[in-house]
């Protein structure tokens, strides 16, 4: 009987080790599976904060962007700010000269809105600073008017405005200096 007793006390114990070293490994599954779970979790976070850094980082270079068009405005135009004590017209040639500049610069169609915005003055003043750049150079300086008396502003090099100025007839012209009177 004590053998019996004894070979029932050995497969107990060995069935009990097996068990143990069951849930030993259960355990240990369970924690490395914890583990992966924290490193994909931070992984997304690390992801997510990459997504939002790159969004910041586009957002600024968006605004740096805007800063340095409006310190290139301000820029052409820092000159006529210190002299608009003197006299007005002088100032607005000052600022036609600037807008000229600038848009030589980086030809294109100009709004009256954009210009606006470019220069930091209000509209009745851009305006009369669109007249008198037309004015001061009108080989190159063209402006057009579109729907809704939406004006236009835009600089043509050299080769495209002798070509220009061949094409326009001087009635059209007529017509636009007195609707641009009438807007100011």
């Amino acid at each position: 009987m004590f053998e019996e007793l004894s070979d029932l006390y050995k497969t107990k114990a060995t069935e009990i080790e097996r068990q143990r070293k069951e849930v030993q490994a259960m355990i240990m599954l369970v924690a490395a599976i914890e583990q992966m779970s924290k490193e994909i979790s931070s992984k997304q976070s690390d992801v997510e904060l990459l997504g939002r850094l790159i969004d910041q980082v586009d957002r600024l270079s968006k605004d740096v962007a805007d800063l340095k068009s409006q310190f290139r405005a301000k820029q052409g135009r820092s000159a006529p700010i210190q002299e608009q004590t003197t006299s007005n017209g002088k100032a607005l040639d000052n600022h036609a000269q600037s807008l000229i500049d600038i848009i030589a610069e980086r030809p294109g169609r100009y709004t009256t809105s954009e210009l606006v915005d470019m220069l930091g003055l209000n509209k009745t003043t851009v305006i009369s600073v669109m007249k008198r750049a037309l004015e001061l150079d009108p080989k190159h300086v063209k402006m057009t008017q579109g729907k809704r008396r939406k004006l236009y502003l835009a600089y043509v090099p050299e080769e495209e405005g002798q070509k220009a100025e061949s094409e326009t007839n001087s009635g059209e012209s007529d017509r636009m200096k007195l609707e641009l009177m009438a807007m100011t």
